[in-house]
């Protein structure tokens, strides 16, 4: 990701010169308001990845027979 030769100071600055423009280019008044802005979005992205699964998995639970598996665990030897 880093150029060979790079030092830490460099990519620190390259870092932040990129950081600036993304935050020029979103309009944001500072980096901390972007960087709050995409951590968030990180976040909402991650939550409807969740939802999607969790719904996916209520489907597959709504097709399951409830009585059919009451009375097979009645058999159970536990």
């Amino acid at each position: 990701m880093t150029a060979e030769g790079m030092t830490s100071v460099s990519v620190s600055l390259e870092t932040r010169r990129k950081l600036n423009q993304m935050r020029s280019m979103m309009e944001f008044k500072n980096i901390d308001l972007l960087l709050e802005h995409l951590l968030m979005e990180k976040r909402l992205s991650r939550l409807s990845t969740e939802s999607k699964q969790l719904q996916d998995n209520l489907e597959q639970i709504k097709e399951i027979d409830v009585n059919s598996l009451i009375s097979k665990l009645e058999l159970s030897p536990f």
